[in-house]
């Protein structure tokens, strides 16, 4: 496949799956959010520093569902739907910290850039693209 079309639909995914989260946090309830933010990555609902083990242990686990996936040929195509699962949890995220937060500092300068970036990477890693 082309490296071009491959960026292309991945740019697609981020864009279309970010969206995505954004829309489905509005259309949840308060208690909705909360029980899938805990869920999938709790990290998100503390208020104090997370451990090394909560900070470390939900990319952990997408790394080793990926090497899992990427094992057996017929699962390697949901490869890049868990990534788009992962980048719809991250606007759904992005939206309950710009509600909940009363300063726009930390979600600026620390969870948007490092989540975007590992999304991209996720992308990179799912479609083996040479990003360097």
């Amino acid at each position: 496949m082309n490296q071009t079309y491959t960026i292309f639909i991945s740019l697609c995914v981020l864009v279309v799956s970010f969206v995505g989260g954004l829309i489905l946090f509005e259309q949840s309830t308060v208690e909705q959010q909360q029980w899938i933010i805990n869920l999938l990555d709790a990290r998100v609902l503390l208020i104090e520093r997370p451990t090394f083990l909560e900070t470390i242990f939900p990319h952990l686990m997408v790394a080793i569902v990926f090497f899992l996936f990427y094992q057996h040929r017929y699962l390697r195509k949901l490869i890049l739907v868990i990534c788009a699962f992962k980048i719809t949890f991250y606007g759904y995220c992005s939206s309950y910290l710009l509600q909940t937060q009363e300063s726009t500092f930390p979600y600026v300068f620390w969870w948007f850039p490092f989540q975007l970036v590992y999304c991209i990477l996720l992308l990179a890693l799912a479609n083996r693209i040479n990003i360097f």
